[in-house]
């Protein structure tokens, strides 16, 4: 069986871990991904075989989603708002649309960043 090599953490990895984490990859490798569906965390890689357990994100990337979607759905409302383009069951509708569908997207990413972030502090129990 051939080794696969995997370059070890160090300060310039950082962003790079941190990237592919957003991108639901495992940090250590770039190749496998952190999650077996939409939310499930895999216990480990399945292309270098990096540990998982214990990177539990918790409320994190739930807050951070919060923060990012209202980023979005705020302009959008001042805009159609100041706009008077549309009825309000209309704006209410394109808004509520808005922010289901970003907050699906952002979700998953979000949680990948957290989990590459715990990765990289180490913060596993024991």
């Amino acid at each position: 069986m051939t080794e696969k090599h995997v370059p070890a953490r160090d300060a310039a990895s950082t962003p790079l871990a941190l990237w592919r984490g957003a991108s639901m990859k495992c940090p250590r490798c770039g190749a496998g991904r952190i999650f077996e569906g939409y939310l499930t965390r895999r216990d480990a890689c399945p292309h270098c075989g990096e540990s998982f357990e214990g990177l539990d994100a918790d409320d994190g990337p739930a807050w951070l989603t919060i923060g990012l979607v209202a980023h979005i759905v705020v302009p959008l409302l001042i805009f159609l708002e100041r706009g008077e383009l549309l009825p309000y069951w209309q704006e209410a509708a394109i808004l509520v649309l808005v922010t289901i569908v970003a907050a699906l997207v952002f979700l998953p990413v979000s949680k990948g960043f957290f989990v590459a972030a715990l990765w990289l502090v180490d913060r596993k129990p024991g």
